[in-house]
């Protein structure tokens, strides 16, 4: 069992980092706090058996939302789409299940 977690880095220009770990989220947020004069807080979590599935299909769905900094987990997230997280979360998980279930070329 895995955490997909999501932060906001508060600066000028307001960011979301969308991760896992199978850790403390806090430390996470240590972690990439160090060298980093912004502030970088919790806005949600979803804890799942498929957390890395799920990480790697948000990635793909949020693809035109990445910024040009900070490599491949930081979006520019509309306020929708962080308030709908967990739900995303959520749906990502029962496809990913059904797929599981259901497609034997699915891994």
């Amino acid at each position: 069992m895995g955490v997909v977690y999501l932060l906001c880095e508060l600066s000028d220009n307001e960011r979301f980092k969308i991760g896992v770990t199978k850790r403390d989220v806090d430390k996470r947020i240590k972690e990439l706090s160090t060298g980093n004069s912004n502030e970088i807080h919790l806005i949600n979590k979803f804890e799942s058996e498929y957390y890395k599935k799920v990480e790697s299909s948000l990635h793909r769905k949020f693809h035109a939302y990445k910024t040009s900094e900070g490599g491949t987990e930081w979006f520019d997230l509309p306020v929708d789409e962080v308030i709908g997280f967990t739900k995303t979360c959520k749906e990502v998980e029962k496809t990913i299940i059904y797929m599981i279930e259901h497609n034997p070329f699915f891994k």
